[in-house]
C-alpha cells in the first residue's frame, strides 16, 4: 500500500507539470502572432542595419617605460621606496591620457570641430579625408544653434556657397554661424572641388567629452606596462589620427615636463651670458685703453708666464664661488614651504655625482607627485608615499650639500692663498707692466668663464633637444578590416527575439490584467463548488443543437454533462432543476434549453419553463408564439394546459413560455402559484427546467430556488468576471441554492482553455472522427475575413 506522502508528493508532481504545460500551451496556441512579430522585427533589424552609421575598431599600443630601478647610484639610499612599480604607474598614464587637456590639444590640431558629411542613400555619410576645403570656426555667432547643417560648395577657387550666399575664400568671412575662415585645399581635383557638403559646428567641450569617453585604455595585464588605446569611429582614417595624435601630445606633454628643471638652467646661463658678455667688452676696452695711452705692445715672456698662472688660480676661484652660490640656491630651496618641478635650482659647474643623483630624482618625484595629483586627492597613500621620497630625499640633498660645501670652503681658502701670493709678486713688476697685468687678468677671467658657460649652454640645449618620452609606440594605429557595429547577426538575433518577446509580454500581461474567467483554474480558485461540466463555444445560430446537429461537439459535452446530473440528483423525485447566472449573456438558456432537449431524447418527458419574464429568449429562438404564458397562468387567466407547447424539435419536449412581460415580476412569483404550477408539472413530467433570470441583476432566481432541487450556475469563458465567482462561493456557504453547481459555458479552445487535455475528450487538437465538425469552424480565418468584407 502506497503511504499518503507519497501520494501526496506525486499529486503536487503531477500539478505542477499541469502548470507547466498551461504555461508553455498558453503561448504555443498563439504561434501566429510569434510568427508575424518575429517576421516583422526582423524587418526593422534590416532597416536598422542599413540605416545604422557603421564604426570600425582603431586600435593601437603604447609602451610605457618602467623606469623601477634605474635611480643611478642611489639604490641603496631609497631602496625601501617602492613608489614607481608599475601599476601605480599605469594607473596614472591611463588617466593623463584620457584627460581633457590632451584630448582638447588632439582636437584641436585636427579640426575636429567641424564635421563634413555628403548624404547618399538614406543615409549621411561622414566625409574626412580629399576635403575640396577646410573651414574653421573663429568666433560663433551669438546664440547660434551649434546643431545646424550648413550646405556648403565651392563656386570657384575665390568664392563658396554657404545655403545660397556667396563668400570669399581664403580670409575671415562673418557668416550666419559665425566668423569663420574657408581654406581651399589646391590638391583635390576639380571634380571633387564641385561637389557640395553638409558641415555642421560642433562645440568644442561637445567634441572633447564625446573623445574622453569614446576612448578606451587598458592595460595588457596587471604585470606589463603596455596599454591597448582603441576608439570606435565611423570614418578609419580618422580614428587612426586622432589615436597617433593623442600620443604625440602625450609624449610631447610629458618631455615638456622632464624638460622643465633644464629650461630653468638654461635660462640661468643664457642671463649670465648676456650680463657677462657686458662685463667682457668693458675689460676689453680697458685692456685697449691702457695700452695705447702708455704706448705698450706687450709684456716680457716672465710676465706672461706670470699671468697666465694668475688667471688659471682666478679661474678655479670663480668655479668654486659658482658652486658655493648654487649651494646656497640649493640650501634656500629646500627651506622654501612649496616645492615644484619648475623651480629647482640650476646645477651648473657641480660635478658631484650623488649630488646630482640626488637632485634628478628629487625632480622626477616632484614631476610624478604633480601629474598624480591632477587625478586623486592628497589624500591617497601614493601621494603620502610620495611625499614620505620627497622628505628622504630632501634630507639626503641637504647632508650632501653640507659635505660639497665643506669641501669647496677649503678649496677657496687654498685659492685665496695662492692669490695673495700673486698679489706680492704682482708688486714687484714694474708699474707699468703691473697696471697692464691688471687689466688683462680682469678680461682674461671674463673671458674664460664666458667660454665656459657658452659650452655649458651647448651641453644644455643638447640635452633639452635629446629628452626622450617615457613611452614608445609599439603599434602605429591600426583600423579592422569589416566594421565591429553593427554586427549584422547579432543584430538580427536581437530583433529577432524581441519579437518573439513581445508578443509574449502582451500575452503575459494580458493574461495578467484579464479579469474574466480564462480557464477552469479561475472557477476552481474562488470557490469550492463542484464544476459539473464544461461545454463548449459554437458558432452554429439553432437553438437546439443536440437536436439538429446530434454529433457536434457541444451535444457530445451536453450529453456528459446529462450523465453528471445523475451524480448530483440520484433521487427519482428530484426533478427540478435550476439554471441561472451571474449577468445576462452567459448562456443560461442555451444550456438549459439544449439539456432539456438531450433529457428528452434519452426517452425521458421534459418541461422547461421560461421564467426570465423580464427578457424572455426561449421562445424566439425556438420561433413560438409568446401571446399566453406564464405570466397569464400567475394572474390567473389561464391554465397549465391553455400555456403548455411542445417543442416540434424535439419529441417528449415541453415548454411554458414566459407570456408578456409584467410590470411586476418579483410580485407575481411570490403570490405562491408558481410553487402550485411547478408541483403541477413535478406529477406529468420526469423533469421540470427553470430558467431564471441572473441572480446577480434581480432576485427572481432567488424566489425560485426554494422550489429547485438542483441549481446549475452558469459561467462563461472570456465573459464571466473572477469577482462574479466570489459571489457563488458565497450562495454555496450560505445555502441560499440547493445542490449548486457550476458549468462553464463557451469556451473556446484556440483562447488556450483547457489546452487539450482533461477537459471533454481532448478538443483542442481535433477531434479524431468522434466529432462532427461544424463547416464554420473549418474555414480558415482568411476565407472567413474575405467573406465578411464581401457582405
Amino acid at each position: 500500500m502506497i503511504p499518503n506522502n507519497e501520494i501526496n508528493n506525486i499529486e503536487v508532481q503531477e500539478n505542477n507539470e499541469i502548470n507547466l504545460r498551461d504555461i508553455l500551451h498558453k503561448y504555443i496556441i498563439q504561434w501566429k502572432w510569434f510568427v508575424i512579430s518575429a517576421l516583422v522585427f526582423l524587418c526593422l533589424g534590416y532597416v536598422f542595419v542599413k540605416l545604422t552609421v557603421p564604426l570600425y575598431k582603431i586600435e593601437t599600443d603604447l609602451l610605457i617605460k618602467d623606469n623601477k630601478g634605474n635611480l643611478g647610484g642611489q639604490d641603496d639610499l631609497l631602496k625601501d621606496l617602492d613608489l614607481f612599480s608599475s601599476d601605480k604607474i599605469i594607473d596614472n598614464e591611463i588617466e593623463i591620457l584620457k584627460s581633457n587637456t590632451i584630448i582638447e590639444k588632439t582636437v584641436k590640431a585636427l579640426n575636429l570641430q567641424t564635421s563634413y558629411f555628403t548624404t547618399e542613400g538614406v543615409r549621411q555619410h561622414g566625409v574626412y579625408s580629399d576635403l575640396p576645403y577646410k573651414i574653421e570656426m573663429l568666433k560663433p555667432a551669438a546664440g547660434v544653434d551649434m546643431s545646424t547643417l550648413y550646405t556648403i560648395r565651392l563656386v570657384n577657387d575665390k568664392e563658396a556657397d554657404i545655403n545660397g550666399k556667396k563668400y570669399p575664400v581664403n580670409t575671415p568671412i562673418q557668416a550666419e554661424p559665425g566668423l569663420i575662415q574657408i581654406t581651399t585645399n589646391p590638391q583635390v581635383d576639380a571634380n571633387m572641388k564641385l561637389r557640395a557638403l553638409n558641415v555642421k559646428f560642433n562645440d568644442l567641450r561637445d567634441v572633447v567629452d564625446a573623445y574622453s569617453f569614446g576612448i578606451n585604455v587598458t592595460p595588457v595585464s596587471k604585470q606589463g606596462t603596455v596599454l591597448i588605446i582603441t576608439l570606435e569611429d565611423a570614418i578609419p582614417q580618422r580614428g587612426k589620427d586622432v589615436l597617433n595624435r593623442l600620443i604625440y601630445e602625450y609624449n610631447k606633454a610629458a618631455v615638456e615636463d622632464k624638460n622643465k628643471v633644464t629650461s630653468t638652467t638654461l635660462t640661468f646661463i643664457t642671463d649670465r651670458l648676456n650680463k657677462l658678455q657686458e662685463e667682457l667688452g668693458s675689460a676689453e676696452k680697458k685692456v685697449e685703453q691702457y695700452k695705447s695711452g702708455n704706448k705698450i705692445t706687450d709684456i716680457t715672456s716672465q710676465s706672461q708666464i706670470f699671468l697666465q698662472s694668475v688667471q688659471t688660480n682666478d679661474v678655479e676661484l670663480n668655479k668654486v664661488n659658482i658652486q658655493l652660490g648654487i649651494l646656497k640656491n640649493i640650501e634656500n630651496y629646500l627651506r622654501s614651504a612649496k616645492n615644484s618641478p619648475a623651480q629647482l635650482p640650476s646645477m651648473l659647474g657641480i660635478d658631484d655625482p650623488t649630488l646630482l643623483g640626488l637632485v634628478t630624482q628629487l625632480g622626477e618625484a616632484l614631476l610624478k607627485k604633480q601629474s598624480l595629483l591632477q587625478t586623486v586627492p592628497e589624500t591617497n597613500p601614493i601621494v603620502t608615499s610620495f611625499n614620505d621620497q620627497i622628505n628622504a630625499l630632501r634630507s639626503a640633498i641637504d647632508q650632501s650639500v653640507n659635505n660639497l660645501r665643506n669641501g669647496l670652503e677649503t678649496t677657496k681658502k687654498q685659492l685665496d692663498r695662492k692669490n695673495a701670493q700673486f698679489e706680492s709678486v704682482i708688486s714687484k713688476v714694474p708699474s707699468k707692466e703691473r697696471g697692464l697685468l691688471d687689466v688683462m687678468r680682469q678680461q682674461e677671467i671674463k673671458n674664460n668663464l664666458f667660454t665656459y658657460l657658452l659650452q655649458k649652454r651647448e651641453e644644455t640645449e643638447i640635452s633639452l633637444a635629446s629628452t626622450a618620452a617615457d613611452s614608445r609606440i609599439i603599434d602605429e594605429a591600426r583600423s579592422s578590416r569589416v566594421p565591429i557595429k553593427p554586427v549584422k547577426k547579432a543584430t538580427y538575433l536581437a530583433f529577432f527575439l524581441l519579437g518573439l518577446v513581445i508578443p509574449a509580454a502582451v500575452i503575459y500581461f494580458k493574461d495578467i490584467l484579464n479579469y474574466k474567467i480564462s480557464k477552469r483554474g479561475d472557477v476552481e480558485r474562488f470557490t469550492k463548488v463542484p464544476i459539473l461540466a464544461e461545454v463548449s463555444h459554437s458558432d452554429d445560430s439553432s437553438s437546439l443543437l443536440v437536436s439538429s446537429k446530434p454529433r457536434s461537439m457541444v451535444a457530445e459535452q451536453l450529453r456528459a454533462l446529462r450523465t453528471n446530473l445523475n451524480f448530483v440528483i440520484p433521487k427519482p423525485d428530484q426533478k427540478v432543476i435550476l439554471f441561472t447566472s451571474s449577468i445576462s449573456g452567459e448562456g443560461k438558456s442555451f444550456i438549459s434549453l439544449n439539456l432539456g432537449a438531450s433529457l428528452a431524447m434519452s426517452g425521458k418527458k421534459v418541461v422547461i419553463m421560461e421564467l426570465d419574464l423580464r427578457k424572455p429568449k426561449l421562445h424566439a429562438g425556438l420561433e413560438l408564439e409568446n401571446a399566453q404564458g406564464i405570466s397569464n397562468y400567475l394572474i390567473g387567466e389561464v391554465t397549465t394546459a391553455q400555456i403548455l407547447k411542445s417543442i416540434p424539435q424535439q419529441e417528449n419536449y415541453y415548454i411554458l413560455t414566459s407570456g408578456p412581460i409584467p410590470p411586476n415580476p418579483a410580485e407575481l412569483l411570490v403570490n405562491g402559484k408558481i410553487g402550485a404550477l411547478i408541483e403541477e408539472l413535478k406529477k406529468e413530467f420526469d423533469f421540470v427546467i427553470l430558467d431564471a433570470p441572473p441572480v446577480g441583476l434581480v432576485t427572481d432566481a432567488q424566489i425560485l430556488a426554494e422550489f429547485s432541487d438542483t441549481t446549475l450556475f452558469i459561467v462563461r469563458h472570456n465573459y464571466t468576471a473572477k469577482a462574479h465567482i466570489n459571489s457563488i462561493e458565497n450562495f454555496s456557504r450560505t445555502r441560499k441554492f440547493k445542490n449548486l453547481n457550476i458549468v462553464i459555458n463557451s469556451i473556446k479552445t484556440e483562447g488556450g482553455y483547457g489546452y487539450g487535455y482533461g477537459y471533454g475528450y481532448g478538443y483542442g487538437y481535433g477531434y479524431g472522427g468522434y466529432y462532427q465538425e461544424d463547416a464554420s469552424s473549418k474555414r480558415s480565418g482568411l476565407t472567413k475575413l474575405l467573406k465578411k468584407k464581401k457582405s
